[in-house]
């Protein structure tokens, strides 16, 4: 359930006004949900169509909880007459309940300084580092993303990278209320596809990079870059940051409509070549537009953090923190909950707990620890279940050329057969010289992996990171691999 600030009482029939809908009835409404599950006393419901149901079969659900109208197309509405309760019939409901949620929770937007961070990867990475900068500049900050919502030091789960408008509206009130002044938010393609952003007006959008993932839901790459790009729109941002060290961010800036800044190896602030030290320290030189060069140093490990960094650092100067103070606090950025996240473990080794869960995000974080020069790097790996399924042997096949030992295991399957996930999986390790298990039991792979280290190799546990569950046939049980990987090196 989502956190809700104070209510504010908001008459159905000026709700309807706001979106041209035709409207029967009137109330007043507290609150807004698409969840029946989370309505509470005085909620608008907003009964969406989905890929399998439409929340109009929800509609007493949501009425038992509380509910007082219902808002819906015209399929919804239809069912939503043979209850008592007012309605308003909505044209574009997704759009519309993203405008519906601002104006009930009093626009909180436009009290906020909001940055939005797109990419397929490094944009969890990126909200955090900027994260760090703002707090150590004396400002309240809010981070909304993949590893839940921040409200200064509070950190509250969330379900979703970036959540539906409902909820979304609903957090950026109660930041509001908190006192907060800036928020990063990780945006996904999903978002943007699905209309979860429409009203917000980023004051800075940054891209990190493009890379295969989410085909399953987008159908080709240039469908997911076209999803991202709306973020780069006058409609959604004033400014931008885009990193162009691959040709989906060349692209972008070719065609981007609001003022944009490169960096990369060849932007408008040039990086060059990132070094990583023994003490977890990646230095990298940039080169300013006024020709000055300044150094990067950040306390993470890898050449793309290095990247984050720099998208944080131009950012932060967009935002009006200034450069000096930005660089300072690079170098001491808070920890990233399974983002190369070294475990302490019991027995030999070194252990690593990444999310990487694509193929590009795989090569690099197998990269880095390469680079660490380790005896071995025994990999622990599997793919999610109704996912991009084109992406698993490429994951496989990357994972079987880095690391010394693979073992394939179970991600999250969700609805599918685990076996046939691990199977694609080992389809693409035959192209690779490591040595190959396949274990579908994530914890008893992860003890495998464990008790075949030795001093000075590395056990690294792909693909979850900071996840505390794992989806089998539509239930989550408990599972964190930090936790697992601690419990068991205690038993090798």
């Amino acid at each position: 359930m989502t956190i809700r600030p104070a209510k504010i009482r908001t008459a159905l029939s000026e709700l309807s006004r706001l979106v041209s809908a035709s409207c029967v009835g009137d109330v007043d409404v507290f609150g807004i949900s698409h969840d029946s599950r989370d309505i509470q006393s005085g909620d608008l419901y907003v009964a969406l169509a989905g890929a399998n149901t439409h929340g109009a079969e929800f509609i007493e659900q949501a009425i038992a909880n509380g509910a007082v109208a219902v808002a819906s197309d015209a399929h919804g509405i239809s069912i939503a007459q043979q209850f008592d309760l007012p309605t308003i019939e909505l044209t574009n409901p997704r759009i519309d309940m993203a405008h519906l949620a601002a104006q009930i929770y009093g626009h909180p937007e436009t009290k906020l300084s909001i940055t939005g961070v797109t990419g397929t990867n490094g944009k969890t990475t990126t909200t955090h580092m900027l994260r760090s900068i703002f707090l150590d500049s004396s400002n309240h900050v809010g981070v909304i993303g993949t590893l839940g919502t921040y409200l200064d030091e509070e950190c509250i789960p969330g379900a979703r990278t970036t959540p539906e408008s409902t909820d979304l509206y609903a957090l950026l009130a109660v930041m509001v209320e908190r006192g907060i002044t800036h928020v990063f938010m990780e945006v996904s393609s999903h978002a943007l596809a699905l209309h979860r952003v429409v009203g917000l007006k980023f004051d800075v959008a940054i891209f990190t990079n493009l890379t295969q993932d989410h085909l399953d839901f987008h159908g080709s790459m240039e469908n997911y870059f076209a999803a991202k790009a709306r973020l780069f729109t006058p409609e959604y941002a004033r400014s931008s940051v885009i990193c162009t060290d691959d040709n989906w961010g060349q692209e972008l800036l070719t065609n981007v409509r609001i003022p944009a800044i490169s960096v990369g190896s060849s932007g408008d602030w040039i990086t060059t070549k990132a070094t990583s030290n023994a003490s977890g320290m990646t230095v990298q030189n940039l080169k300013l537009p006024n020709g000055d060069s300044i150094n990067l140093q950040v306390n993470m490990l890898g050449t793309y953090n290095a990247t984050n960094a720099a998208c944080a650092l131009i950012a932060s100067e967009l935002l009006g923190n200034p450069l000096a103070a930005s660089l300072k606090s690079l170098e001491h950025i808070r920890a990233i909950p399974g983002r190369l996240e070294k475990v302490e473990i019991s027995s030999a080794g070194t252990a690593i707990i990444d999310y990487a869960h694509t193929p590009d995000a795989v090569a690099t974080v197998l990269t880095v620890i390469r680079d660490s020069n380790p005896q071995k790097i025994i990999t622990v790996i599997g793919c999610g279940g109704d996912r991009d399924t084109q992406k698993r042997p490429m994951m496989g096949k990357i994972a079987s050329q880095l690391s010394d030992v693979v073992i394939v295991t179970d991600d999250n399957p969700r609805s599918e057969n685990p076996s046939e996930i691990r199977s694609a999986v080992l389809t693409g390790t035959v192209e690779g010289s490591a040595q190959i298990q396949e274990i579908g039991n994530r914890r008893e792979a992860i003890a495998l992996a464990l008790r075949m280290a030795r001093d000075g190799d590395v056990i690294a546990v792909l693909g979850k990171g900071h996840e505390t569950g794992q989806e089998i046939a539509g239930e989550v049980f408990p599972f964190d691999d930090r936790l697992v990987v601690a419990q068991e090196s205690a038993n090798v």
